[in-house]
């Protein structure tokens, strides 16, 4: 069964794909600047859609320091890779 996709759709999906590679490149050089806190993490990617992404294990976190009270971090690279293959998802299989 083909694939099909309108042109605008296509030309989004590159440009979201690319935008994907630059946050992994840059989480390859500088590590600590890829994480943000999960207030940024839930305001820039939605609460529900983080917290269902940790519990499927998509989504992995950190912790800011030792204590149980430390914040808690997520890759900003990871969030964007399961945001665009939720969206590649919906788009292939429509």
């Amino acid at each position: 069964m083909p694939i099909i996709l309108e042109l605008y759709e296509l030309k989004n999906l590159c440009a979201e794909m690319a935008e994907l590679g630059a946050a992994n490149y840059a989480k390859r050089i500088a590590p600590a600047n890829d994480l943000i806190s999960q207030r940024e993490a839930y305001r820039e990617f939605q609460e529900c859609r983080v917290k269902k992404w940790v519990q499927r294990g998509t989504v992995s976190t950190t912790r800011g320091g030792a204590s149980i009270r430390s914040k808690v971090l997520y890759s900003r690279a990871e969030l964007l890779a399961a945001d665009k293959s939720e969206k590649l998802n919906t788009l292939i299989n429509k």
